[in-house]
This record gives C-alpha cells, sequence and structure tokens, in this order.
C-alpha cells in the first residue's frame, strides 16, 4: 500500500487543482451569465389541479449455458397536486405490474446489451403512451432521454434492428400521442454525463468574451461535464439557458419528430447537482421548470421529482425476481444442459 500511496496523492492534488479552477470558472461565468443568458431564475408552479404522470422501468439479465435471460417491466404512475400537495396517486397498469421474460440463445455481449436497451426502452415507451391516454396528464415525465442513444442503434444488417425500428415507431407515436393530448413531455436524465453545455460555451460565449485566459479556459471546459460545472453555476431555483439537443446524433436524423428537442439544467436543491432535462419544443421550457422545481426539492442533497422515484419504486427488479423466473423454468424442463448456470456461478470452492 505504502508504494502505491505517492500516485494516490498526486491524483488526489489533481483533482483539487482542476476543481478550483473551475470554481473560479463558475465565479467568472456568474458575473457574465446575466449578458450571455446562461442561467435564469424559475418561477415554481402553485400544482393546484395539476396532474403530473412519470414512467420508468426495471431490467435485470441472466447468461446461462445456452441462453441469455432478460426480465423487463414498466410502470406509470400520476401524482394528482392540489394546493401544493398530493392529493391521490394512481398507477399503470397496477401497482405490482408484471415482468415480461424473454431468452435469447445466438447474441453476442454486445448485441446483448444493445436488445436489453432497446428492449427496456420500448416497454417504457408503450407504458407512457398508455399513461397519457389513461391518464390525461399536464406534464410526463420519461425517465432518462426521449429518444434513444446513438450507441444502441444496430446497423441495417442486424437482426436486432427490426427491434430498434419498432422502437423508433413506439417513440414517433409518443411525440403524437403527448401532442395530441395536449401533455408536456420531458425526459429527466439523474446521472447526465453530457457535455453539450460546456461546448455551447466553448462554442458560442468565449468568442465575445475578453479575458486573458481564454484558452485556459477552453481547454478546462473540453474536459468538464455539465453537471459538474453547472453544480457551481446554479443556486437552487435556477435553471440553464435552453440548448438543441442531439443535432449530430444518427438517431434524431432518422426521427424527424426529433427536430424539435431542446435540453435545460434544473438545479432542484441546495446541495445535489442538477437533473438534465430534454424536452419538445423551445416555448414550453419554462412551464416544464415551473412544475419540476416544486416536485422535485423535497430534500437538500437530493433534487429529483418525486413522481418518477415512485415509478422507480415500483419497476425496479431485482435478482431474486430473474432466480424466481429461473426456478420456474427449471421445475418445467428439468436441469438439462441449455440451462445450466455459467461455470464461474457453479465453483465448489
Amino acid at each position: 500500500m505504502e508504494e502505491i500511496l505517492p500516485r494516490i496523492q498526486h491524483i488526489a492534488n489533481r483533482i483539487t487543482e482542476n476543481e478550483n479552477k473551475r470554481f473560479r470558472l463558475s465565479k467568472f461565468l456568474r458575473n457574465v451569465s446575466a449578458e450571455a443568458e446562461l442561467k435564469s431564475r424559475v418561477s415554481p408552479d402553485t400544482l393546484s389541479g395539476v396532474k403530473v404522470a412519470a414512467v420508468d422501468g426495471g431490467l435485470v439479465k441472466k447468461s446461462l449455458h445456452a441462453f441469455d435471460c432478460v426480465l423487463v417491466r414498466s410502470a406509470g404512475v400520476c401524482f394528482h397536486y392540489a394546493h401544493g400537495a398530493i392529493s391521490k396517486v394512481e398507477y399503470h397498469p397496477s401497482k405490482m405490474p408484471p415482468s415480461v421474460p424473454e431468452i435469447f440463445e445466438s447474441l453476442s455481449d454486445t448485441d446483448l446489451t444493445s436488445f436489453s436497451h432497446i428492449l427496456r426502452m420500448h416497454s417504457e415507451v408503450e407504458t407512457s403512451i398508455a399513461s397519457i391516454e389513461r391518464f390525461r396528464p399536464d406534464m410526463l415525465l420519461f425517465d432518462g432521454p426521449l429518444v434513444p442513444h446513438y450507441t444502441i442503434r444496430p446497423a441495417k444488417t442486424s437482426p436486432l434492428y427490426a427491434n430498434y425500428k419498432k422502437l423508433i415507431g413506439s417513440v414517433r407515436k409518443l411525440f403524437e400521442t403527448s401532442r395530441n393530448r395536449n401533455t408536456l413531455l420531458a425526459g429527466v436524465i439523474e446521472d447526465s454525463r453530457s457535455f453539450v453545455f460546456c461546448e455551447h460555451i466553448g462554442k458560442s460565449i468565449l468568442s465575445k468574451i475578453s479575458h486573458p485566459s481564454i484558452a485556459e479556459i477552453s481547454m478546462l471546459l473540453a474536459k468538464t461535464r455539465d453537471t459538474n460545472l453547472l453544480y457551481l453555476m446554479l443556486d437552487r431555483g435556477e435553471m440553464s439557458s435552453v440548448l438543441r439537443c442531439g443535432e449530430d446524433s444518427p438517431v434524431t436524423k432518422e426521427l424527424k419528430e426529433a427536430s424539435q428537442l431542446y435540453t435545460f439544467y434544473l438545479k432542484a436543491s441546495s446541495h445535489d447537482r442538477p437533473v438534465k432535462v430534454d424536452f419538445l419544443g423551445k416555448g414550453n421550457a419554462e412551464r416544464i421548470a415551473s412544475i419540476l422545481l416544486p416536485i422535485s426539492g423535497h430534500h437538500p442533497s437530493y433534487g429529483f421529482p418525486a413522481p418518477l422515484i415512485e415509478a422507480d419504486n415500483v419497476a425496479k427488479l431485482g435478482e431474486e425476481d430473474m432466480e424466481l423466473f429461473y426456478s420456474q423454468i427449471l421445475a418445467r424442463v428439468g436441469n438439462i444442459p441449455s440451462i445450466m448456470r455459467l461455470r464461474r456461478e457453479e465453483r465448489p470452492f
């Protein structure tokens, strides 16, 4: 242990030095924020007669000797607010939704990961559509981005491409349903690793600013995530400027409805990082933020929307769910070689 202590100290010093630089950068950007319109204060909604729905999904995987197993489920909840407080909570399809099992025989590890994401998101999108139709909420919160990440987009020659196209069709239907039912649609990313805000500053703001350390600031921005900087820049109850989202993504380009996709960050709690919010229609930003703020900042160190927390609690799956599914399959087919556990799970020592 003593041999690596100097290396640990070096890493600690580098982290501290970069954090101090970001703190100074945040102070500088605070001073120019009014002129550059980098942030603004949010006026919280009174939550009188407002309905907010939320959807999240759960997934668990298990690899066997000849199969890969996946369990997936999603849940929708709807919070009814009256005079700033929750008056009723409803669930779709129920408070204990069933999980849907799938097995795969010939997928690589990479394809299995992609297909698991596609399967889960498709379930969440379909539940979102049903929740809008059932609850007619003022706003529906989707857990994560509103469009699939480009990394799960399979090649057109892949056996998974048909499933991906089915997901894109469901996303298109979700956008149409939210528009027809006059429901605001927002994807809330709990732990964003995006650089979109820092890139915006680097490309559009620095060229208009006179500062002796512009080159150093540019280098710092290039290795700073948005939430890292905005945690220092934003006060509780503030949102960042609204920016276009995913313009260069191949998924956004093939999903024409996503041309109206925008994003902002909201800091709902004093000691928590801002959440990233993707949404449709630039003019909806203030209304979405005004509802999100009062339903998110109930704890000083955790600023996340209460309806999404409840949706996660209902939808989550654990290893015990997979073990129950495995035991039910085992009881029906017997201990045949195809469903033997992996060797690393059966070590006798």
